[in-house]
């Protein structure tokens, strides 16, 4: 009997030794796994032109939720302001010392953005431009058809005013492509009409510097028919100036890009139109889009976010 006991014993230890073992490699292949895991996250650095509007935050929250739909890590950053360019080029050139896995770019400088650009791709970064393009080599451009906004703006100009009288166009900061597009678009739109543009103007996108540019433009121009501004802290600004000369709903007024208290001028009569992005798709395409690169997926060179024409009747649609 007693030996049977010793027999018995031995076995129980011989058997939670083996469990130990077990559970021991067990556990070393669970970390193992978790640590190639840490390892194989990718980290995508997003810079855009500012974080002080609905578009550019909309832009932030797109990318941080594609990030999070595809596991990869996403640093969201900007200078203080748009005209702010020498601030977003050492953002840029810190990513690229950081050895981010992928940039997305919305220049504030098309020209002056080229060098950072190459000089992330000699260290084996990819980039993509949002929002606005640059002439660089980059995986793709993710964003707005700006010409196309341009001259939908300048249409609906036409239409309003009945294709005759004084326009004025106030723009963003000279460099950047996007505001190239969107003027070149709507100078189009004016061509064989009797329009005339009596002034072309740039607010760098701040809404004070777009009141004081209609100020001066109002002061010559008092028989001015309609503005167009190349986003919306610009025609937030004009819409001041010229609710301070009393002239609201006489002076028709179109922006770019939508933002809450854009929509709420629209639906007050103060404001005609907005040419609407979808910034939410730009940020969210270009981490999608960044991610597919850096797994050696097919990448469009050009994502076409898409745009819309706001007015008094949809501005309710997106208001919801």
């Amino acid at each position: 009997m007693k030996k049977l006991k010793k027999i018995m014993a031995l076995m129980l230890v011989i058997a939670m030794m083996v469990t130990l073992v077990v559970g021991c490699g067990a556990k070393e292949t669970q970390t193992q796994e978790t640590s190639n895991d840490v390892e194989k996250k990718s980290k995508i650095g997003v810079v855009v032109k500012a974080l002080d509007s609905e578009h550019w935050l909309t832009v932030k929250k797109g990318a941080e939720d594609a990030a999070a739909e595809t596991g990869v890590d996403v640093v969201v950053l900007a200078p203080d302001k748009e005209s702010n360019v020498e601030q977003q080029f050492r953002i840029i050139e810190d990513l690229i010392q950081q050895k981010v896995d992928a940039l997305a770019v919305a220049p504030c400088d098309s020209e002056g953005i080229v060098p950072f650009i190459e000089e992330a791709n000699s260290n084996g970064i990819p980039v993509l431009t949002v929002d606005t393009n640059a002439d660089a080599n980059v995986v793709a451009f993710v964003g707005t058809n700006n010409t196309l906004g341009g001259k939908m703006a300048g249409e609906r100009i036409v239409e309003i005013i009945g294709g005759e009288g004084k326009v004025a166009l106030i723009t963003g900061v000279p460099g950047q492509q996007t505001h190239r597009d969107r003027n070149a678009g709507f100078k189009e739109a004016l061509k064989g009409t009797n329009i005339e543009l009596v002034a072309e103007q740039p607010a760098n996108s701040e809404s004070a510097l777009a009141m004081t540019v209609m100020e001066n433009i109002l002061q010559s121009n008092p028989d001015l028919k309609a503005v167009f501004c190349t986003n919306a802290l610009m025609g937030l600004g004009a819409m001041e100036a010229i609710d301070a000369k009393g002239k609201l709903g006489d002076i028709k007024i179109i922006a770019f890009d939508t933002q809450t208290d854009v929509l709420n001028a629209i639906k007050d009569g103060k404001m005609d139109s907005v040419v609407a992005q979808s910034p939410y798709n730009m940020g969210y395409e270009a981490v999608k889009n960044a991610v597919k690169h850096i797994n050696e997926e097919d990448v469009p060179k050009v994502v076409d976010t898409g745009t819309d024409l706001i007015t008094e009747e949809n501005v309710n649609e997106y208001l919801k």
